[in-house]
């Protein structure tokens, strides 16, 4: 698995950021690391909520970071203080967006699941509005066109440029850009 997360990475490492956040989402190994896979529907009855592990990660460290941040990468700040660019919301809504998906898997004795994108259950997946950044995914989606609306809303925020090139930065060059 983590082989085939290394190809994966480097098949993507040229193409679009968007492609390759979602090769990333749709990876089984990632899916298993960051609980996506498997991640199932609230369901009132016995208090079990989204799993949000992954939704909180893939803002956190593969997106748009913790801070708002100006286009050289200086955090943006309101009465002195930097502003958060994602509340808990967010994360417990994207959580939602994130429910359904499951390996792609013929048997206990197919190996070869961990090179193939996950796939997509319905009966696992969140029904309802969900609002991500302050943009509405309709009750009308399902979750494969949840999941795409939501990726493009992450890969089209304005923090992604300054936030992923320090990351490149710092582990490509030096550590303080």
């Amino acid at each position: 698995a983590i082989a085939h997360y290394a190809d994966l990475l480097e098949q993507h490492a040229f193409g679009s950021y968007r492609q390759l956040l979602e090769a990333v989402t749709f990876s089984v190994p990632m899916g298993s690391y960051l609980n996506l896979r498997g991640n199932r529907k609230e369901d009132p009855a016995t208090g079990r909520v989204p799993d949000e592990n992954y939704a909180r990660e893939v803002m956190q460290l593969f997106s748009i970071g913790l801070l708002l941040l100006n286009p050289d990468g200086t955090p943006q700040r309101a009465g002195g203080q930097p502003v958060e660019s994602y509340t808990q919301a967010d994360i417990t809504q994207l959580a939602r967006v994130f429910t359904g998906w499951d390996s792609n898997r013929a048997g206990n004795d197919d190996y070869e699941y961990v090179k193939r994108p996950m796939i997509h259950v319905a009966s696992r997946f969140a029904a309802g509005d969900k609002s991500v950044l302050g943009k509405t995914s309709p009750a009308s989606a399902d979750g494969p066109a949840a999941l795409q609306q939501a990726l493009d809303i992450l890969a089209n925020h304005p923090n992604v440029g300054p936030f992923i090139g320090r990351q490149l930065i710092q582990r490509f060059t030096q550590s303080h850009p």
